[in-house]
């Protein structure tokens, strides 16, 4: 067998050993719990499972609906991360938000939040009225947005243990909504996760 057949098979040993050991990937449903689980981390599950639970307290708890029969404006304050992980909070509001928004209970304004307004919008068109170059009978006027009455805010905490190989991890969801006038909190939440998981015998 000359150099040059041998070279060939090695090249296509080598070439078959990259395939095989290549990635595999596959869309999964984001509904489902095919979705990897880590301990330490908060996986989109855990996102699902606390905006359904905390969604679902505070529409069942009434604290939405007004005696004046007007609509509730919802605005989105911070949720504070306490974990140790760098995470997206973001996630959680957005999920509440949207499923508050299809409940009918109440209206969410992206024109103040917590971070500030997710929508900046509101507020530049009005500084249209100094601008010659716009109709202002078509120009959004001042004093017309609406506040809002609520406000949701949170926290998520985050506890570890470990015992010999096992580590586990809790993860403590708050929320609250806040009347504005008041200040009072009309309703809080709480959602609580444990994870578990074992290291390997060898490596990470």
């Amino acid at each position: 067998m000359n150099n040059k057949i041998i070279s060939l098979i090695a090249i296509t040993g080598i070439a078959l050993l990259l395939t095989a050991c290549g990635p595999s990937v596959k869309r999964i449903d984001a509904t489902g719990n095919e979705g990897l689980v880590t301990v330490d981390g908060v996986d989109f599950k855990d996102w699902q499972i606390a905006a359904e639970k905390g969604v679902n307290s505070l529409l069942e708890s009434g604290v939405l609906s007004r005696a004046d029969g007007r609509k509730t404006i919802l605005m989105i304050s911070t949720v504070k991360n306490s974990t140790s992980q760098h995470i997206n909070t973001r996630i959680l509001t957005d999920k509440i938000r949207q499923a508050v928004l299809r409940s009918g209970k109440a209206l969410t304004t992206t024109a103040v939040g917590g971070n500030g307004p997710d929508d900046t919008a509101s507020k530049q068109v009005r500084r249209l009225e100094e601008d010659d170059m716009f109709n202002q009978s078509t120009v959004q006027k001042r004093g017309t947005a609406i506040a809002p009455d609520m406000s949701l805010s949170g926290e998520i905490v985050q506890q570890q243990r470990s015992q010999g190989r096992m580590r586990e991890s809790y993860f403590f969801f708050h929320m609250a909504l806040t009347d504005l006038t008041t200040g009072l909190a009309l309703w809080e939440e709480n959602v609580e996760i444990v994870k578990q998981g074992k290291k390997p015998l060898m490596g990470w």
